[in-house]
């Protein structure tokens, strides 16, 4: 696990939204993980959308880089798929 940025497309509950496992380092060492959908429009059309437009169905802040994988276990993602963003077209 790297302390940069990492994302992993996951399962959606809903048809007309992707999702995706964000992990994103925060000051301090911790690391915010959550699984977040997004409605398919908005990423196919590559709109501009803020966090109203983003729901976040799995969120947990964790204290170090040796949690993350547990908590993407947690959330019902494999650890092992977490990436760069651009590898699994994570809307940045």
């Amino acid at each position: 696990m790297t302390k940069a940025l990492v994302s992993a497309r996951a399962a959606s509950e809903d048809i007309d939204s992707y999702a995706w496992l964000w992990v994103l380092p925060l000051p301090g060492g911790q690391f915010r993980v959550a699984l977040v959908e997004i409605a398919k429009n908005l990423v196919d059309e590559d709109a501009c959308f803020g966090e109203e437009s983003i729901n976040t169905r799995y969120l947990k802040v964790v204290g170090d880089v040796d949690q993350v994988d547990a908590a993407a276990l947690e959330a019902g993602v494999d650890p092992s798929e977490l990436e760069a963003p651009w590898h699994n077209d994570f809307p940045l």
